[in-house]
């Protein structure tokens, strides 16, 4: 085999990394989509300022590439990067805990800069 990686193989060692460093669930979102680099980039960005382990990434939007979101406890914000000049959209939402599918929004904010949302995040996940 030589003494050099194959892709196959590197890829390996990244998800055991991974695994070591952020959890199953991390891995398994990893693993289950390709989500695009601008949203896990911003994910690794969050990771290092705030409490990350608090929540849990959640995602509803399998389809959009851009979007994820992020739980804690009846409170969820939908995080989309999809935006022109680096900006943002988000949407601050209170789950029922009897009807999931049963949202509350009380905050839509669109085309805002990094450091909005990580603030609005921050507050209302209190991380």
């Amino acid at each position: 085999m030589g003494g050099y990686l194959t892709r196959d193989m590197f890829y390996l060692i990244c998800l055991i990394l991974m695994y070591w460093e952020y959890g199953f669930r991390w891995v398994i979102m990893i693993c289950k989509m390709e989500k695009d680099k601008t949203i896990i980039q911003f994910l690794d960005k969050l990771k290092l300022i705030t409490s990350f382990h608090l929540v849990e990434i959640i995602d509803y939007w399998d389809a959009d590439l851009c979007a994820i979101g992020l739980k804690r406890g009846n409170k969820l914000v939908y995080i989309n990067t999809f935006n022109p000049d680096d900006k943002y959209d988000f949407d601050l939402e209170l789950l029922n805990p009897e009807n999931v599918e049963k949202l509350n929004v009380i905050k839509e904010g669109r085309g805002v800069s990094e450091a909005e949302i990580i603030t609005e995040i921050k507050e209302f996940l209190n991380i």
